[in-house]
């Protein structure tokens, strides 16, 4: 059992609990260099440590536990903000393409 954190409602027994991201932020993690350790009196060998080359990424600040319903809900409105931000880009990409032929193309002009 479990309270959903968006509706308030206490699921039954049994329900799973879906976790839902509200909030995430763009991350950029750094990198470590590491020395490699040097050989004592060559007693033995030690391996090389690797190294992380450090990253991009995105880091969840918030997460829900919703019940089915919610989750659902929630859902198809990420997917409609999504399609939205698809078309919005589509619609600046073809602004830009006309605005750039208009540019390349020779000017009329009566002398």
């Amino acid at each position: 059992m479990f309270r959903c954190q968006m509706c308030s409602k206490v699921a039954g027994a049994g329900i799973k609990a879906m976790r839902v991201t509200v909030v995430s932020r763009p991350k950029e993690y750094r990198g470590t260099v590491e020395e490699f350790p040097r050989r004592r009196f060559g007693r033995f060998r030690e391996t090389r440590k690797p190294r992380d080359r450090g990253g991009k990424g995105h880091e969840i600040v918030k997460e829900l536990m919703v019940c089915a319903s919610c989750g659902a809900a929630h859902r198809e409105k990420q997917a409609a903000i999504e399609a939205a931000a698809v078309a919005a880009a589509e619609a600046a990409e073809a602004v830009a393409e006309a605005t750039e032929s208009d540019a390349e193309a020779p000017a009329l002009v009566d002398e």
